[in-house]
């Protein structure tokens, strides 16, 4: 089994953006909420349950992220990436530059749908502790999560500085791909994971000066299936690895056990972003949490950081503000002489209100939790407390207007080659809305 990228991103180009299923550590333990609801409800809401029969028109949520690339003016001088994000069309064609997410929930059973090491038959879960038997809805099947990902982006790396001519034999061409799929179990089970699956095409730069063009990088193509036990306190997982002509290794499988004994909460690496929006975000929020990483042979360790809420700005967040209220409406800002909002003169001596687009975010920055931090990324949560300029509340966690929604994403690519960043782009339907 090769060791790929021992990160939190699969590589600089497939950030590991989705959202986290964690199994309660033995300390540490991090609650999450489910603010991707309009309120806080701690369970499976039955709208979101889309292989329900009454459920026939209800939707998923699903987002979509325009990816861009800015290379850094005083960058890596012995060699350049260059990803394709120019096109208008991102979301199709053979440039295509978009991630994309697909949240709601189902039916899992457990006498068929896992591996066959934690098969549970009806006596089984009779067997169990009443607890745990209230998660299973229907004979062996439980409700659960389940969140899909689709990351695609092209590009070449090129040996040489800023200036140097982009030909056939100083270059790398590729057209990156990550795929996935999550299962995890609600807010108050501590979003535990049961499932995921990843298939990714990779091209990650491999050294900070490569003497000639064919060590610039490395491409990988493998996928990886986790199946985690019922009481998520171990995984087994299989690695392959994809060669050209669809021709493919044979599986090899690896079992790791301890996952409630990390000393944090553990969640599936699929599924990071998704445990952040569920958490408490503010400035003075600090919490390590450790991912199930198979690239990384088990378990790798993050710290997320809080820190200062911001507002969109009207005109460089134009995008993302028509994103967001396109599907959610527009927040009901009370009038400027109760919302305090600030005031001036003009040239001409009339006064002017201070426009604010009232949408506010809080950052989350992640970081490995080691003694060599490497990159930092930095993602954008729509705030579920919302203030106003002077600090006023003007709405509270029971009206969670945009949902904890992640609006913005930078990922910095190693070696001093630049920053993807991923910014969200349409709400194309709302979990659990009418189709």
């Amino acid at each position: 089994m090769k060791k790929t990228a021992k990160i939190i991103v699969a590589t600089a180009a497939c950030a590991c953006l989705v959202g986290a299923s964690g199994c309660a550590a033995a300390t540490n333990s991090l609650s999450v909420d489910s603010y991707w609801y309009i309120d806080t409800f701690e369970g499976i809401q039955r709208t979101s349950v889309l292989d329900d029969e009454e459920n026939a028109n209800r939707t998923a949520e699903v987002l979509l992220y325009e990816l861009n690339f800015e290379q850094p003016e005083n960058g890596n001088a012995a060699y350049r990436v260059e990803y394709y994000t120019d096109s208008e069309n991102f979301d199709e064609g053979d440039n295509a530059h978009y991630f994309k997410t697909t949240f709601y929930a189902k039916h899992f059973d457990w006498s068929t749908d896992t591996n066959e090491k934690y098969t549970l038959t009806a006596n089984d879960i009779n067997a169990m502790p009443e607890e745990d038997q209230q998660r299973i809805t229907d004979g062996t099947q439980e409700v659960l999560y389940v969140l899909e990902t689709e990351m695609r982006v092209s590009g070449r790396y090129v040996f040489g500085g800023d200036d140097t001519e982009t030909t056939a034999e100083n270059s790398v061409e590729f057209s990156d791909y990550m795929i996935t799929t999550t299962y995890f179990r609600s807010a108050r089970n501590s979003l535990e994971p049961v499932y995921s699956k990843q298939e990714v095409h990779t091209t990650s730069p491999a050294m900070l000066a490569p003497a000639a063009p064919e060590d610039m990088c490395r491409q990988f193509e493998y996928s990886y299936e986790v199946f985690y036990n019922f009481d998520c306190t171990k995984a087994t997982y299989t690695y392959t690895e994809h060669y050209s002509d669809d021709e493919r290794s044979d599986p090899e499988e690896y079992t790791v056990g301890g996952l409630n004994n990390t000393g944090y909460t553990l969640f599936d690496n699929n599924a990071l972003y998704t445990a952040i929006r569920g958490m408490s975000l503010s400035e003075s929020f600090s919490s390590t949490l450790s991912l199930f990483t198979p690239a990384s042979f088990g378990v790798f360790n993050v710290r997320v950081t809080g820190g200062v809420q911001g507002e969109l700005d009207l005109e460089a967040d134009a995008d993302i503000i028509s994103a967001l209220t396109s599907a959610y409406g527009e927040f009901d800002i009370p009038p400027a002489e109760e919302n305090g909002d600030s005031t001036d003169n003009g040239e001409d001596g009339t006064q002017k209100t201070e426009e604010h687009s009232y949408i506010y975010y809080n950052p989350a920055y992640i970081t490995a939790a080691s003694e060599l931090h490497g990159t930092t990324q930095t993602a954008w949560f729509a705030a579920v407390n919302i203030s106003d300029s002077n600090g006023n509340t003007l709405s509270d966690e029971d009206n969670n207007v945009y949902r904890a929604t992640m609006l913005r994403l930078t990922v910095p690519v190693s070696y001093s080659l630049g920053t993807i960043e991923y910014r969200l782009a349409e709400v194309v339907s709302v979990l659990g809305g009418q189709a």
